[in-house]
């Protein structure tokens, strides 16, 4: 398929790596020069320099004949021109990267497809819903859910005190309430790995699980982790997301919000946007701010500016002074690596989240959901079985899995099942999939039909 890409950064960097790794032919614009050197030397694309905005450097680009147009400039006016033009080119399907609530949110004006956008990706909106997930979700460090929601990914490091310290995946097997949850990878040393029967679950490690939606609350034991009522959160940043996120909060009856924000202006302006949420001018990083509003008293530290250092140092901080839980918004995705060893409970980085949400909007077919794990590139795919799919009807014990994979989950009847090796797959059975990235090649073929579009 050819894909015209707008916006050569992170984003479309690795959209454009992802996509051109599956066999699209691939073409990608911006005004950067030095983005642009960066892609022609390392990725096999059509690298052009100039304005997306201008007709004369799309068509230079091959719009005339590209089938999808992917517009994720730092620009939301640039993005929503070059949809409109994509449309006048006659580009099927165009998304779009919007990150000004306008145009995506409850208030919006104009629905997306009425300025010419197929599918709009709102980066903020996503960390906001993912946040909302990890509150709903005590001591979770990672969310996803599948299958409609009935079928939950959490996330949880083990503790030196968690009951399942120690015990073998073998052993969980057989004790696993009503069938309900499985271990389906376990990070290590900054390694995922897809655990046997035999391996043991070590303190220090984060252990991936696939949970009936119905039976979270009494898995949350095992981590050693209980419902814990979030009363104080503490927001750094006074931009559109933290204020979005204070909004939601309110909302959902948090009692007791505060947003730091070190620049007047925006403190003012974010102010003025909430209700009963507390907006203080000041420095992330003042502990005698943080006395001030009693942060060790603060269930959840948030630091959500669009500086990195900053919400990395001032999420450390806050949990020196006794906020017992910190989560930090990263854009550029080299601090992801370190962040765990440093102490950070939760990382986002909305470049990547975006990346992640376009692909799981081109994924057509049988792959009805991806969710990619930080770790080792791995992914979690949801998978529709369809009549003529190779597995249906077939053992799992006979599908000949490659090692770096393991059918975690299916969903039948809109009951999950926990699948071992006489569990038969059937047509119209949703099945969750986590697989390594050496791995995954071999799940498609398996599954009959590849993954993109």
């Amino acid at each position: 398929m050819k894909i015209l890409i707008v916006g050569a950064g992170i984003v479309g960097y690795n959209l454009a790596l992802e996509l051109s790794k599956e066999g699209h032919d691939i073409s990608i614009i911006d005004e950067d020069r030095e983005k642009i050197k960066r892609i022609s030397e390392k990725l096999d694309v059509l690298s052009v320099e100039g304005n997306a905005c201008l007709p004369s450097v799309l068509a230079r680009a091959g719009i005339r004949t590209a089938e999808m147009a992917i517009a994720v400039a730092d620009r939301d006016e640039i993005n929503l021109l070059v949809c409109m033009l994509a449309h006048k080119f006659n580009v099927k399907k165009r998304f779009c990267r919007l990150r000004n609530m306008e145009f995506t949110g409850a208030g919006q004006i104009f629905p997306p497809s009425e300025l010419f956008v197929g599918q709009a990706i709102n980066p903020g909106q996503i960390i906001v819903e993912f946040i909302l997930k990890i509150l709903k979700t005590p001591g979770a460090v990672n969310v996803a859910e599948f299958a409609d929601g009935e079928i939950l990914l959490r996330g949880f490091d083990v503790p030196e005190n968690a009951p399942l310290a120690g015990k073998k995946i073998g052993e969980l097997r057989s004790v696993s309430e009503f069938n309900s949850f499985l271990i389906v990878a376990l990070a290590r040393d900054g390694k995922l790995i897809i655990p046997k029967a035999q391996d043991e679950i070590r303190i220090g490690d984060k252990a991936y699980m696939l949970v009936d939606k119905e039976f979270l609350p009494l898995v949350l034991p095992m981590f050693n982790k209980k419902a814990q009522e979030v009363e104080k959160i503490v927001i750094f940043g006074g931009n559109r997301v933290s204020v979005n996120l204070a909004r939601s909060l309110e909302a959902a009856g948090i009692p007791d919000v505060s947003i730091i924000e070190p620049d007047l202006e925006k403190a003012n302006e974010a102010a003025r946007e909430v209700s009963r949420t507390v907006v203080l001018r000041g420095n992330g990083t003042d502990p005698d701010l943080f006395d001030e509003i009693n942060m060790k008293k603060a269930d959840f530290f948030m630091a959500l500016s669009d500086d990195d250092e900053s919400n990395i140092l001032s999420s450390l901080l806050a949990k020196k002074h006794g906020a017992r839980r910190a989560l930090a918004i990263t854009n550029d995705p080299d601090y992801l690596p370190i962040l765990d060893s440093i102490g950070m409970d939760i990382s986002i980085n909305p470049r990547l989240i975006t990346v992640g949400a376009i692909l799981r909007h081109l994924r057509k077919g049988q792959v009805r959901s991806v969710y990619r794990l930080a770790e080792n590139d791995a992914e979690v795919l949801e998978i529709a079985v369809n009549p003529d799919s190779s597995i249906a009807k077939k053992k799992i014990s006979k599908l000949n899995m490659p090692e770096n994979a393991i059918i975690g989950a299916i969903l039948r009847n809109r009951e999950m099942i926990v699948p071992d090796g006489e569990t038969v797959i059937n047509q119209g059975d949703l099945v969750v999939v986590v697989s390594l990235p050496d791995a995954i090649d071999k799940i498609e073929k398996l599954f009959g039909k590849r993954r993109f579009f």
